[in-house]
């Protein structure tokens, strides 16, 4: 009978706590209604679920307040027993966030890049070809020839290379050759939980199960981290690699030679997908050399070396790689390092990333910093100065690279960003502890739930969760063109990746077809036996209009002939039908999600 009465003072207790959240939550949100049939649960007034809170915690009191402090008690050691567990279920649960609010859509010019190299890759290939591009007496330059994301080489006829990196395509590459087409998307999401449960292991390292926990939760709600799981980016897989390595670093002292070259692997790996990355594997070897004062100096060389030349084979596989593309292992698809890096980038670089990561981490950030003076243990502190040397050494790689003008290029941030997540669970974790037992589980809950609804909040409001809404138009619009004659060409410029993509089709960008010569290009295009559309963006028509003003077909001055959420086709064929007195009609496609 007591134990029993024991159990329930528990659960009134955690139900207690829980409305207390509910009500913090509420308070910051301003309530939702859900609708589940003809049940309808609607919250919008935070002092109810409180006043249930009060019900249930005296409920727990009724037979004194000895009951209620030790399920506070039991809930705390409850919670630090079954950190591992939380993490790896909240690691799941990324895995299915990102499936479910994922981009799933070769859109943009870095997604059609990594997503168009993988497939290359996967059928023994690392350029891509234009036939068209074979008859130089195209109206406009061999740039028209290219997609986004890609490069021409070579002459007369250039082949198209991908400019991105290629440790992240040759991971995509793998999962497509195993799983077909739609693998390729699924390693985001993987490597995304990856990198959860590999921030509870590093911070579990470093404070214990709470602090573990905690860090698993900060990266799960991190915009930046959130914003690009829901892409086929390479940055949470660059990340998670890295997290990968830093574990494996600072675990090699106590597991000798093995553990050096574990850690020189995943670093090897890690520069493979992001190479411009190479001081943070000095900072891995600082990792395996310095643990430990009782170390003899000959086997930290001993372990040094063995790392050294473990994470040897990153650069040597990128070198191969640039070399067997670009034709010269010192060449890249991102062009000439002078143009890119510069000392003036330095001072705006540092006050937009400053500003950015306090905006999307929140200054919650900056308790990083008191971390090493918290964590009692000599190793932790070490490890603690390490991981804040490691993300310096982060953001010192970006502030002389090109300015970029949008929060989410933080994403390049990330790498370090984890890492400053790890520290500041930590400071929160010891100031947990230093709490009175019976506060520790109600105060942890209640704020970090309440942190977390802020951030998840600041996501929402960045599009983070709309990503797969506003980049679905790439998808739909290069399905559709797949149904088209399949001897189509599309004038396009935006979606010139998504349309060989999807549809398989040649692309020719408007942008670089000569003033003048628009009709010449429409020609061009017949001669070849293919049968020419215009695709826009609607962002697109004005500037095309503006390029083209006074031709012919430059000012699109007849119904497109298809639009498919928002993209329009033309079909310059309707152009000769209009003139002739035919009317020519718009036909608005629903394609299916």
């Amino acid at each position: 009978m007591r134990a029993t009465a024991r159990h329930v003072s528990r659960l009134l207790v955690l139900l207690a706590i829980g409305c207390c959240l509910a009500a913090v939550v509420v308070a910051l949100t301003g309530g939702a209604t859900l609708q589940a049939g003809a049940l309808r649960l609607r919250s919008h007034d935070p002092l109810r679920p409180l006043m249930l809170a009060a019900v249930f915690l005296a409920l727990a009191a009724w037979r004194g307040g000895g009951t209620v402090a030790e399920a506070l008690t039991w809930l705390w050691a409850t919670l630090e027993q079954g950190a591992a567990l939380s993490a790896a279920v909240l690691a799941v649960l990324v895995v299915a966030a990102g499936v479910h609010w994922g981009a799933f859509v070769a859109g943009g010019s870095d997604s059609y890049c990594y997503l168009n190299q993988a497939e290359l890759f996967a059928r023994g290939a690392v350029h891509d070809y234009e036939p068209l591009a074979a008859d130089r007496t195209w109206p406009g330059n061999v740039w028209s020839f290219v997609p986004a994301g890609h490069m021409p080489l070579g002459a007369p006829v250039p082949v198209l290379a991908p400019i991105c990196p290629s440790g992240y395509p040759l991971i995509m590459a793998a999962a497509r050759s195993v799983g077909g087409r739609n693998a390729m998307f699924w390693i985001t999401p993987l490597m995304g939980g990856v990198a959860v449960w590999l921030m509870f292991t590093l911070g579990r390292m470093l404070g214990g199960g709470a602090a573990g926990l905690l860090a698993s939760v900060l990266a799960a709600v991190s915009p930046t981290f959130l914003y690009q799981l829901f892409q086929p980016m390479n940055d949470v897989t660059a990340a998670a690699l890295w997290l990968a390595a830093s574990v494996a670093a600072l675990r090699a002292h106590a597991s000798g030679t093995r553990g050096a070259i574990v850690a020189g692997l995943l670093t090897a790996a890690a520069l493979v997908v992001r190479p411009n990355l190479v001081p943070l594997a000095a900072m891995a070897a600082l990792a395996v050399v310095l643990p430990g004062p009782e170390r003899p100096w000959r086997q930290r060389w001993m372990a040094a070396a063995t790392f050294a030349a473990a994470a040897a084979l990153g650069p040597i596989v990128v070198l191969l790689l640039q070399n067997a593309i670009y034709g010269s292992p010192f060449k890249s698809g991102y062009g000439d390092l002078d143009r890119l890096f510069s000392a003036a980038h330095v001072a705006p670089n540092v006050q937009r990333y400053v500003r950015w990561v306090l905006e999307t981490q929140t200054p919650l950030i900056l308790a990083s910093l008191a971390a090493p003076f918290l964590l009692r243990p000599r190793d932790g502190r070490r490890q603690a100065l390490w991981l804040l040397a490691f993300a310096a050494a982060t953001l010192a790689c970006y502030l002389p690279y090109v300015v970029f003008d949008a929060w989410w290029y933080t994403r390049f941030l990330l790498p370090g960003l984890l890492p400053l997540l790890v520290l500041s669970a930590c400071t929160i974790a010891s100031a947990m502890l230093r709490l009175p037992a019976v506060l520790r589980f109600p105060v942890a809950v209640i704020c970090i739930g309440a942190f977390a609804t802020v951030q998840l909040q600041t996501a929402a409001e960045r599009d983070a969760f709309r990503l797969r809404e506003l980049e679905w138009r790439f998808r739909s619009a290069g399905e559709f063109a797949a149904t088209l004659p399949a001897n189509a060409a599309f004038i396009t410029l935006h979606q010139s990746g998504s349309i060989r993509f999807y549809a398989g089709r040649s692309t020719l960008g408007w942008a670089d077809i000569d003033k003048g010569r628009l009709d010449d290009a429409v020609q061009f295009v017949r001669r070849h036996g293919r049968k020419p559309y215009l695709l826009f963006e609607p962002w697109e028509e004005p500037q095309f209009r503006q390029r083209f003003a006074g031709e012919r077909l430059g000012g699109l001055g007849w119904p497109a002939a298809f639009e498919i959420d928002g993209v329009r086709i033309y079909d310059p064929d309707d152009y000769e039908r209009v003139q002739r007195g035919e009317v020519a009609r718009t036909q608005r496609i629903e394609w299916p999600r």
